[in-house]
């Protein structure tokens, strides 16, 4: 088993990011609070009300060739209004007629930007993110700093950008040495007292 003796809970508005080296068992941890893997053992519980919105890394090749960026993001919902799904393009650096490109001429990483877009026009309140910054540049990864700051709910996210790190995580799931450790403070207050 990857995961074993690991119990949290996650509040409203709560930052955790999850950390460590690959191959440990971040990802699984996240397919197994997005309801796309049942654990073996143990037991998740989901609160009533509780939506999830589930960013994997290697999930682009879902976007329909096709459609434009504020086709795709506005398909995701379609209880929103075209407005908001601008609204969102913009956020995501597709500002003006960028919303309007065809998905099939985007690099990897305005795909994933594309991806996020399609979450967050979704009324989620649990967004998990695994390794959401590959293939984002600095710009891109300001936009999605900013779009997790504006998100209302709760935060999982799995990332090794250290910049990330420092600006969201409040809490730490720490993959270290073949053990699972929740850390109650932030990156720096982690690397002060415990570090790699």
């Amino acid at each position: 088993p990857l995961l074993h003796n690991l119990s949290f809970s996650v509040a409203s508005g709560d930052r955790i990011c999850i950390v460590g080296p690959n191959g440990r068992g971040k990802t699984t941890l996240c397919k197994l609070l997005a309801g796309s893997l049942q654990p073996q053992s143990g037991t998740i519980t989901k609160s009533l009300g509780v939506e999830i919105g589930y960013f994997e890394q290697t999930n682009i090749s879902s976007l329909n060739p096709n459609a434009t960026i504020e086709d795709e993001i506005a398909l995701s919902d379609p209880d929103a209004n075209r407005q908001k799904a601008r609204n969102i393009c913009g956020s995501l650096l597709f500002e003006g007629d960028d919303a309007l490109k065809s998905i099939s001429v985007l690099s990897g990483g305005e795909k994933s930007r594309v991806l996020l877009g399609k979450i967050l026009i979704k009324p989620i309140n649990l967004l998990l993110l695994d390794e959401p910054s590959n293939h984002l540049d600095m710009e891109a990864c300001d936009a999605l700093l900013a779009a997790i700051d504006s998100f209302e709910g709760a935060v999982i996210m799995v990332t090794h950008n250290e910049l990330l790190l420092r600006a969201i995580a409040q809490r730490l799931i720490i993959f270290q040495n073949n053990t699972i450790t929740l850390f109650e403070g932030d990156y720096d207050s982690f690397l002060e007292r415990i570090g790699w």
